[in-house]
């Protein structure tokens, strides 16, 4: 039996998770009725564990589920579609009797001839050419709306997010009008078919839907190839089919036309109706869309993380293999749980709240990730912005009416089976609003925020709290940090330092003799009162509440994140000591505060007494999280000894940013082994805008070499790193790099 290796002290007591993790059922009520709070546990304190009632793995942190999602030959998609309940007798040969042939599709072949095909059908989901679709849905969906807006009481399901979704695929693929009724009755519901319990009763009706749909849509698709000269998706697969017949065969037309279909159509209407449930459970969010409907876009992208329709994904191993603490073999089967890993504090900031604010929103993996991520993504993204801005401008008072939600049995796409809405008001509000297709615009997403304190708290630093009338501001985790844009056009990074349950944030900053701007304009021209732009809180600087101990290395205004953490250690009754180090008592913010707070600290006055770091790490027990925020001297030393000291976990932020595109740059050529596409990498751009520019949606946050979320992993060529994640060691191996800053020496091939 595999085992996961469970570090020591990692909480509540790990034998009773164990053995909770043997008998979970996906069908139990707790899972079916919220996926994510019923891995919660198991995501802090067991997140890799094996279900003998299920037969699978089940993965629910976010670092790990997009690392399997990155590895398409390690982990093959080839179980994606694999049914829970294999079909009876009985419906096998309903299925029988339609010559139903269903084949591989996108969603779960193996490489290479998954790429081959996926690259020959990628450009049409581009967002360049859905712009002709967006008008056809903006039409279809005021239609919709038009026919029962006089009800005042409807069940937005049942009038327009399952049949929407279903016309809009048609319309896609190219279906002529004549057929796209008739296909219409041959709509199935396969989630409980595929990722449920059927019955046997249950499971021959299906197959009838099944069989009738795969039939029919033969016929079609054979009326079509008579007319080539078609609009639509299919229109273009057809064509690829006679350019190369042995890819893109005429199984796999047949099939991709029924895939497509069952993809765009239930996936996006349980999304719509997890996304207009969730908000209208929150007036006050409804009302700020009402009222900025330019919020929509990231409303979508903020809903589809917190309630995605798509909630688990499945992979198989190909060959034995370590992954993080479990052995796997080859054949074992994993259940990826998207919910879980969306819901992930170690990446998402208060991941409980729904934050409209919230700028790595879209970095979800509700769509997948990697060579196997949704290609229709974006059209699901537009068609629910399009219910929003419809729906928010024409019923601004529209509210939940008291109701049970209803949820299929599955393990995989969840979604209420109808969604009772009513509205008393049906004055339109503001002119319609059209939006960009693709992810929203992470530049244009920040906070408003008021000046309420300042003070002096020593010669060079100032403490400045920051708070809104608008919306309660997010809560956060000790480490965190702001990025304010000042009104000189600067943007600035500061550590939170208020207390976790503070109405407001505080930050103390230095003024910097060698400013460039930032520091300088705070100190001499914020006043209380003035209004500023935030984004966040994020947070790169984590504490690790695995680990038994906890020493907090602060040098001069690195005191900001550290004293937050050692808050909220002392709060939770947990092992720890700081260490801040500074010239002298004068030049040391907050001391007399960290003194009071935490009385153990140790200070050293670096003009008497140097801090000998070796004696330090030689000092620390093992399972130790040491973490540091200081200068870059300080911090490189801590970098170089760490290496010899793998006991002890090092964790650092730096204050200043990485050079970037400042430097005399070179362009660069990139290939992509997933996609195998080779993109140029302009002197005048980072390898993350280039990869962003070509549809690819690779993972960033600071995009100035601090965070390593932007990290591609290198098959091949020279780095130039220019971040201040990796360690020497990692740097010298030339297998990984940061996107947003490093480039590469002439040509590199990653992973992609």
């Amino acid at each position: 039996m595999n085992s996961y290796v469970a570090k020591e002290g990692a909480g509540c007591p790990f034998h009773q998770l164990q053995d909770a993790a043997k008998t979970f059922d996906f069908f139990d009520q707790a899972y079916q009725q919220d996926p994510a709070r019923a891995l919660q546990d198991f995501r802090e304190q067991l997140p890799i564990f094996y279900s003998e009632i299920m037969g699978y793995w089940v993965v629910t942190r976010y670092a790990d589920v997009k690392a399997i999602f990155r590895d398409p030959i390690l982990f093959s998609a080839c179980n994606a579609l694999e049914k829970l309940t294999p079909n009876g007798q009985e419906a096998n040969a309903i299925l029988k009797k339609y010559q139903y042939a269903m084949n591989r599709t996108l969603v779960n072949e193996d490489e290479p001839v998954h790429m081959q095909r996926r690259r020959a059908l990628l450009d049409a989901f581009a967002p360049q050419h859905l712009e002709q679709l967006k008008h056809f849905v903006q039409q279809l969906v005021e239609q919709k709306i038009d026919q029962f807006e006089h009800k005042h009481k409807v069940d937005l399901v049942a009038e327009l997010f399952w049949d929407v979704p279903l016309m809009v695929a048609l319309h896609f693929l190219g279906i002529p009008e004549e057929d796209m009724h008739e296909l219409k009755k041959f709509a199935v519901a396969h989630t409980v078919n595929t990722w449920g319990r059927p019955s046997v009763a249950e499971q021959c009706v299906v197959a009838e839907g099944v069989g009738q749909f795969w039939q029919y849509s033969g016929q079609v698709l054979a009326k079509m190839k008579q007319q080539p000269q078609g609009q639509g998706w299919m229109y273009d697969m057809i064509a690829q089919n006679k350019a190369m017949p042995d890819v893109m065969t005429d199984n796999y037309l047949h099939s991709m036309m029924m895939a497509i279909l069952v993809a765009a159509h239930e996936t996006t209407s349980l999304a719509a109706s997890n996304a207009v449930k969730v908000l209208l459970e929150r007036p006050k969010l409804w009302q700020k869309l009402v009222q900025q409907p330019e919020l929509i876009p990231q409303a979508v992208e903020e809903c589809l993380r917190y309630a995605g329709s798509v909630v688990a994904w499945r992979r198989q191993v190909t060959q034995d293999t370590h992954f993080n603490g479990v052995d796997f073999k080859a054949g074992d089967k994993i259940f990826l749980v998207s919910a879980a890993a969306n819901q992930d504090p170690r990446y998402f900031n208060a991941p409980d709240e729904i934050d409209l604010w919230r700028d790595n929103s879209a970095e979800h993996l509700t769509f997948g990730y990697g060579a196997h991520q949704c290609m229709g993504r974006n059209i699901g993204r537009m068609e629910i912005c399009i219910f929003l801005e419809q729906l928010t401008r024409r019923f601004p008072d529209l509210k939940l009416c008291e109701q049970e939600f209803v949820y299929l049995a599955n393990t995989s796409f969840r979604g209420p089976q109808a969604l009772w809405v009513e509205w008393n008001n049906r004055t339109a509000v503001g002119a319609a609003v059209d939006f960009k297709i693709g992810p929203p615009d992470r530049k244009q997403l920040y906070r408003q925020v008021q000046v309420q304190r300042i003070e002096q708290v020593n010669a060079e630093c100032k403490s400045i709290e920051l708070g809104s009338h608008a919306a309660d501001l997010p809560g956060w985790q000790a480490g965190a940090h702001i990025e304010l844009e000042l009104p000189n056009g600067l943007r600035r990074k500061y550590s939170l330092c208020s207390a976790m349950d503070a109405k407001y944030y505080r930050i103390v900053v230095k003024h910097e003799h060698n400013s460039r701007g930032g520091s300088a304009w705070l100190h001499q021209h914020l006043k209380v009162g003035d209004e500023l732009k935030i984004r966040g809180p994020k947070n790169f600087f984590q504490l690790n509440l695995e680990a038994k101990q906890h020493v907090l290395l602060a040098a001069g205004i690195g005191i900001t994140p550290i004293l937050a953490m050692a808050n909220q250690l002392k709060q939770q009754g947990r092992v720890y000591q700081i260490i801040y180090v500074g010239p002298n008592a004068a030049q040391m913010p907050l001391l007399d505060e960290v003194l009071t707070e935490h009385p153990a600290t140790v200070v050293y006055f670096s003009q008497v007494k140097a801090l000998d770091l070796t004696a330090l790490y030689q000092s620390l027990a093992p399972d130790t999280q040491l973490c540091a925020c200081g200068p870059a001297r300080l911090l490189d030393e801590l970098q170089q000894l760490q290496p010899q000291y793998p006991e002890i976990e090092l964790t650092i932020e730096h204050f200043a940013a990485a050079a970037g595109l400042d430097q005399d740059n070179q362009a660069f050529e990139v290939e992509l082994l997933n996609s195998q596409r080779t993109l140029q990498v302009s002197a005048q751009q980072s390898l993350l805008d280039c990869l962003l520019e070509h549809g690819l949606e690779v993972s960033s946050d600071c995009q100035e070499g601090l965070c390593g979320s932007c990290q591609v992993e290198v098959i091949e060529g020279q780095i130039e790193h220019r971040d201040k994640v990796l360690t020497a060691q990692e740097r010298a191996a030339m297998q990984r790099m940061m996107s947003c800053c490093s480039r590469g020496q002439g040509k590199i091939k990653i992973k992609l």
